[in-house]
């Protein structure tokens, strides 16, 4: 039997992904002003495509759990 029920791990959810999501832009925005001048086209397309999947990665038990029976 699961203590919480899943309308409340939602809700959980539901506020962790936003504060999450901001903490990780304001771990990623400096580092993007500190690297990309160095980098090459490429090197900046590579920075966006990594930070743009790495955020979710954390992610992803949190929604196996809010989704959890």
């Amino acid at each position: 039997m699961s203590v919480l029920k899943t309308k409340n791990r939602k809700l959980i959810g539901t506020i962790i992904i936003p504060i999450w999501l901001i903490f990780f832009l304001i771990i990623i925005g400096p580092l993007g002003d500190l690297l990309l001048p160095n980098f090459n086209g490429f090197g900046v397309f590579l920075f966006y495509l990594i930070g743009g999947i790495s955020w979710i990665i954390p992610i992803i038990p949190l929604i196996s759990w809010m989704h959890k029976d």
